[in-house]
């Protein structure tokens, strides 16, 4: 969620209608705000009836969520959803084209990241299934009263989605990745329409199980995509111990962490410290600019799913059945690869992401983490200022377009370098916080149109309203 999002949602007066769990994440957005609008909201909420009744919500939300991860740990004890027949493939059939998909990957491991291994691909998949899907199973009111038939074809149905919208997610990332390492510029008309027949051709592939040899992955787009989920998951839990106290949330993801950071310790200390800020991690190398892909793609692949709210098709059937979805889908996944490359080649071009940053914020998260604590309160407090900041970019129009630190090269890697850590000591000095912090947005000016072109739409706005 954005800013905007945040806010329009406060300024709809709709409260009754939002999650608890959206309700904290939009003060949590909102706080982080310096803008006007998002203070005014989050007042708003503050002092409405809801706002006022939060902490017995919360209260009853605890005990929601102890009920949950109970009933959730005895329905996984009986559920054999992963069994895999003489052949390797699993005894349940609904899995198939899932696990086709991911068996069928040809991984390109790149000397930048840690080497993924194909053959870990599905079983890595699942358990980043999981957790996305346990992580909103604890927080729904019903869960805990269904029976346990019910919960496992919930269960089964969930998981399916959400590795089977994680595959559009990963094709889709490998675009971006492809189209800015191909080209950092503005897109052609034929750009755009190589973009757009590449991703038809790889979505219809992959509903179809027609992928064989054809989908190649970087191993920098898949250990990405993984963090990604896992931050969105951490972000959730890290909401849930603040709010209700309840620490059942924190507890899979550090399970989660514990597999993950074992294979891909030198990426997952950089994207993983990143998780509160992943509207900003684009600034951290080519490692953050997939995070950041991924996130953004994730939201979008979610919100535009046509099949997410029926329980008795996944995602790749719901679509086969109706290609006209399927059509829809893809061209909403389309608009946001463009636009993420746009953005991507945006930042490049104000030499906004670098890999020294990156070196910089793996030596700074290194140096808070080795004396078993988070990251300083001041430094956090104003990294989520400028995270909540650069979640609005991509949103705006080309000629409403603003791009953060405009002295941000110069200034945050001279703070990271000279002031904030001393890379040789790996020690902290926070004198320079502020310097390390600050934030300078500039509107990118519109573009100019020549003398000819404004008399030529001039007169086209005229012949057009005579036709009216």
């Amino acid at each position: 969620m954005d800013i905007k999002t945040a806010i329009d949602l406060i300024e709809s007066g709709r409260y009754a209608e939002i999650d608890i769990e959206d309700l904290w994440e939009i003060i949590e957005i909102l706080s982080a705000s310096t803008e006007p609008a998002a203070i005014q909201a989050l007042l708003k909420l503050q002092n409405s009836r809801i706002g006022q009744s939060l902490p017995q919500l919360n209260l009853q939300m605890q005990y929601i969520i102890e009920k949950n991860s109970l009933a959730l740990e005895k329905m996984e004890q009986s559920l054999n959803l992963f069994t895999l027949d003489k052949h390797g493939k699993p005894q349940h059939k609904s899995l198939w084209p899932i696990f086709n998909f991911y068996a069928n990957i040809e991984v390109e491991n790149k000397t930048e990241n840690e080497t993924v291994k194909k053959e870990c691909l599905f079983e890595q998949a699942v358990e980043i299934a999981k957790l996305n899907i346990k992580k909103d199973m604890l927080l729904n009111k019903n869960f805990a009263k269904q029976s346990e038939e019910e919960q496992k074809k919930n269960y089964t149905s969930d998981l399916l989605m959400s590795m089977e919208e994680m595959a559009f997610v990963l094709v889709s990332n490998q675009i971006v990745e492809n189209a800015v390492e191909k080209k950092q510029a503005p897109l052609s008309k034929k750009d755009k329409l190589n973009i757009e027949k590449e991703a038809e051709t790889l979505f219809h592939k992959i509903i179809t199980g027609k992928a064989k040899g054809n989908v190649k992955l970087s191993n920098s787009n898949i250990i990405a995509t993984f963090a990604a989920t896992i931050n969105n998951a951490s972000n959730k839990a890290d909401l849930v111990e603040k709010n209700c106290g309840s620490k059942e949330l924190i507890k899979l993801v550090s399970e989660t962490d514990g597999l993950f950071a074992g294979e891909y310790p030198q990426t997952f200390s950089l994207l993983r410290p990143l998780s509160p800020y992943q509207s900003m991690a684009f600034v951290a190398g080519k490692s953050g600019r997939h995070l950041y892909a991924a996130k953004t793609l994730a939201e979008n692949i979610h919100q535009n799913n046509p099949a997410k709210a029926q329980k008795e098709l996944s995602l790749f059937e719901f679509l086969q059945h109706q290609p006209e979805k399927l059509k829809i889908f893809s061209q909403n996944i389309v608009q946001s690869i463009k636009k993420i490359y746009q953005f991507l080649t945006d930042v490049l071009s104000y030499s906004l992401s670098s890999e020294k940053i990156a070196k910089n914020l793996k030596l700074m998260f290194s140096f808070f983490r080795s004396r078993g604590k988070n990251i300083n309160k001041k430094i956090d407090n104003k990294m989520r200022i400028m995270s909540a900041d650069a979640s609005r970019l991509v949103k705006l129009t080309d000629n409403e377009r603003v791009i953060a630190w405009k002295n941000f090269r110069d200034t945050y890697g001279r703070s990271l370098e000279n002031g904030m850590l001393d890379p040789q000591k790996t020690e902290l000095t926070t004198d320079d916080a502020e310097s390390y912090v600050t934030v300078t947005n500039i509107k990118i000016k519109k573009k100019k149109v020549s003398p000819l072109k404004k008399i030529w739409q001039a007169f086209s706005l005229k012949r057009s309203a005579k036709d009216r």
